[in-house]
């Protein structure tokens, strides 16, 4: 035994065992092509190992002659398989370059697997022994055909491929690759190429090192591929760390998760979501299912949000009721995104979901607390104008019994004159009127009573606000001016509430004026019609105005400048006008006085 004897057989093995373990890569995961390359140029290398063994230690010419031409078959393949490597694994490469080099080496090896004699790439007619490192070899003497040059010039391509995908992976901005994998496969295609026709020519006298030198081309890709499998593992741990800290937190939260595959219309969820649903560990969940779980008048809407999704491709956000055998009606909060194909075809939606009951429950509560408040606010104005709606009541009823008195007169006398009686008959009619719509107006106010939008017209709506007022501000002697825009759109707005507010806000502005000086006292109500579609109806005083820096705290809640108020008109009023969709504003005029802004859409805009 000698070193020769040791050398190639380890060239063998070592490529035979990294084809072995890419191989397993291969076809262990998805997306390993670059590994099934390196498994074909491996068995390749370690093929031509064993072909090179046997040409050295051959004894006769036909032996020598036969391994050379079955050398063919692995030359092609090893050849091949790098450049298929360079391409999946580089991602770069003018791939025409790669596929003429392939077929042009896969012609010349062809011919000299198929063929002898000069017409061929090359021919062996003598073989002659060498000694190197104190052992004997055989050496063939070839003769070079045409083909040598269809040879060589697949050589130089191949080259060319590798060095220009080279290039474009290092002006991407990597390095590593390019320099290792990439430059060791040029320079050990010229060395091993240009030893061969060395030895061939007669020049240097040493057996083939065609083996060893794909043999360093082999590590290097293996390395490379090496640290993508180290990489690779790298991540699956970041990912499994980073999948328990999704977990821990989205336990912390409550948060479930759901996956929507919509070729098998199946919905994995996580356990928080089936339990969520009070759902089986093994029971299948498809979108039917999912339905039969929503309450009855949310299923419309869920649906039709899901649908739109898919065909806009845009995020999915809904709040919806589920029933459920045991915890009964629960509010769940969930939000999903469409996964498309490159060709914009929804496959999967994904999404998040939570228990949102606690929340909606309070917001529940807070919502009949704001309407007792208002309810409230209602009757407390009412207190205030208590005195002037007397005052306005007592003037249709005192007309009647005047009216009634006098007609009992008239019906005392022998023949009464019945015109009279009429004429009286119908001024009490129109007094009864009268008092009916005071009577009408102050029930509807002391009603409790939800947001119900409808159109509106704003002059009617403050035609009726002055009837509200207009006594009260005659005993305190400040002048009510109401001038509204004839071309006013109308509104959605709910009238009782907004009532609320224009009364709310026109006894503020008449309080302004308590303990105040003034010769003329003027609260102005205007509304106009803005260029943005929408009615701002502006309440104006000439009082002392809104204190300096105090602008925005008096629409906090609890917060009043009157010695019996209790600071809540102002929220309340917002808090309406903003539940209409408008905006409630403040600012102090230029005369000094106040200025409250209430801006509210229009029908058309607001539709």
């Amino acid at each position: 035994m000698n070193w020769m004897t040791l050398a190639w057989p380890m060239v063998t093995a070592t490529c035979l065992t990294l084809a072995l373990i890419n191989l397993r890569i291969a076809f262990g995961e998805a997306r390993r092509v670059p590994h099934l390359f390196f498994t074909l140029s491996a068995f390749a290398v370690a093929a031509i190992s064993l072909l090179e063994l046997g040409i050295l230690q051959s004894e006769d010419l036909a032996s020598c002659q036969r391994l050379l031409r079955w050398s063919s078959i692995p030359i092609a393949i090893m050849m091949t398989s790098i450049l298929g490597f360079v391409w999946s694994f580089f991602g770069a490469g003018r791939r025409w370059l790669a596929y003429a080099a392939a077929l042009l080496l896969s012609a010349a090896e062809a011919a000299n697997f198929l063929s002898t004699g000069p017409a061929v790439r090359y021919a062996v007619e003598l073989i002659h022994a060498e000694t190197f490192g104190n052992v004997r070899y055989t050496v063939p003497v070839i003769t070079h055909g045409p083909w040598t040059y269809v040879e060589v010039a697949a050589v130089v391509l191949a080259i060319v491929f590798v060095a220009e995908a080279s290039w474009t992976l290092w002006q991407r901005g990597e390095k590593q690759r390019p320099l290792i994998v990439g430059g060791s496969i040029v320079v050990f295609f010229l060395v091993s190429r240009g030893h061969a026709i060395l030895v061939e020519e007669g020049v240097v006298r040493s057996p083939y090192f065609v083996s060893f030198a794909f043999l360093a081309v082999i590590i290097a890709m293996g390395h490379e591929l090496s640290g993508e499998v180290f990489r690779a593992t790298r991540l699956s741990r970041e990912l499994l760390e980073s999948e328990h800290r999704m977990e821990l937190a989205a336990q912390s939260a409550k948060l479930g998760f759901w996956t929507w595959h919509l070729a098998t219309d199946e919905i994995w969820v996580s356990d928080i979501t089936r339990d969520l649903f009070e759902r089986d560990p093994a029971e299948k969940i498809d979108f039917a299912r999912f339905v039969e779980t929503l309450h009855p008048d949310d299923r419309e809407d869920v649906t039709h949000a899901l649908t739109q999704a898919l065909r806009d491709g845009s995020e999915y956000e809904k709040s919806y009721r589920i029933l459920l055998p045991r915890a009964g009606e629960r509010w769940i909060a969930a939000r999903g995104k469409v996964e498309t194909t490159p060709q914009g075809k929804p496959v999967r939606m994904r999404g998040v979901l939570m228990d949102v009951s606690p929340q909606k429950n309070a917001e529940l509560e807070l919502s009949q607390l704001r309407q007792q408040l208002t309810h409230a606010g209602r009757v407390s104005m009412m207190g205030q104008l208590a005195s002037a709606l007397a005052h306005e009541l007592n003037q249709p009823l005192g007309a009647i019994l005047r009216n009634a008195e006098a007609a009992e007169f008239f019906m005392k006398e022998p023949q009464p004159d019945l015109e009279e009686v009429r004429a009286i008959i119908a001024d009490i009619h129109k007094d009864d009127l009268r008092a009916g719509q005071v009577i009408n107006r102050l029930r509807s106010l002391l009603k409790r009573q939800d947001i119900e939008l409808r159109p509106l017209q704003i002059p009617s709506l403050l035609d009726e606000v002055t009837a509200l007022t207009r006594a009260d501000a005659a005993a305190r002697r400040v002048r009510l001016e109401i001038t509204p825009s004839s071309d006013l759109p109308e509104i959605n707005g709910d009238r009782v509430h907004l009532q609320q507010v224009l009364l709310n806000l026109v006894i503020n502005a008449m309080d302004a004026f308590q303990n105040l000086p003034r010769e003329e006292k003027l609260v102005k109500v205007t509304a106009i019609s803005t260029d943005q579609g929408s009615v701002e109806i502006g309440i104006a005083d000439n009082a002392c105005g809104i204190p300096e820096g105090k602008t925005g705290a008096i629409f906090d809640a609890f917060y009043t400048t009157k010695s019996h108020g209790m600071g809540m008109g102002l929220p309340i009023s917002r808090t309406i006008i903003e539940a209409h969709g408008g905006s409630l504003s403040a600012a102090n005029g230029q005369d000094g006085g106040a200025v409250f802004t209430i801006c509210l859409p229009a029908v058309k805009a607001a539709a």
